[in-house]
């Protein structure tokens, strides 16, 4: 084994140690800091892969929705236009019989139109009928909200003194109440002298 170097002078050597560990601690802080950078690069880019594969599967499930609803909303569009159709047969199918089994002409013709006329005229009516239906629904509801304002205004007219002394005042008065008969007094003790 051989020993450590010495320096005769031990302020120079002092000072040869200082540096000596001062050039070992700047390298080792570089040497952390760039594991620390690798370290923190591959974690990135695990989450960033992370990341990737879950907007992939994300966009295919989007995909495999949005064809899904296409297709269903294709099968749709093919029902309505064939229950369109039936519907188109039917109506010529009841307007022949409305025409007492004639096989076409202008009988078919009229009782055809005749019944598009009245589904058109019941459409009319439902909607007319909805539309009356929501302004009395609104009247209504106007009513209830004037007759609750009506009531806190009589609530609050009552529990006035002034209004409860002239109450107390009227009912303290015999001759203003009407008479057992339900024949009215005279308001005034004047008038029933006159």
């Amino acid at each position: 084994m051989r020993p450590m170097p010495h320096i005769d002078n031990k302020n120079i050597e002092l000072i040869v140690y200082c540096a000596a560990a001062a050039v070992i601690l700047f390298l080792g802080y570089r040497a952390g800091r760039w594991f620390g950078a690798l370290a923190a690069s591959r974690q990135l880019a695990q989450k960033e892969q992370d990341l990737f594969t879950t907007q992939k599967g994300f966009k295919t499930l989007y995909e495999q929705e949005l064809a899904t609803l296409k297709s269903e909303n294709e099968e749709l569009k093919n029902q309505v236009q064939t229950l369109v159709a039936r519907v188109e047969d039917y109506r010529k199918k009841a307007a022949g019989f409305g025409g007492l089994f004639s096989s076409g002409g202008k009988r078919a013709d009229a009782m055809y139109a005749l019944l598009l006329e009245n589904e058109s005229l019941e459409e009319a009516l439902f909607s007319q009928n909805e539309k009356l239906k929501q302004e009395r629904t609104d009247s209504l509801r106007e009513q209830m909200r004037s007759t609750g304002y009506r009531r806190v205004l009589m609530s609050q007219l009552l529990n006035d003194e002034r209004i409860k002394g002239y109450v107390a005042e009227i009912l303290a008065d015999e001759k203003r109440l009407p008479g057992a008969d339900g024949t009215p007094q005279p308001a005034l003790p004047e008038a029933a002298e006159h």
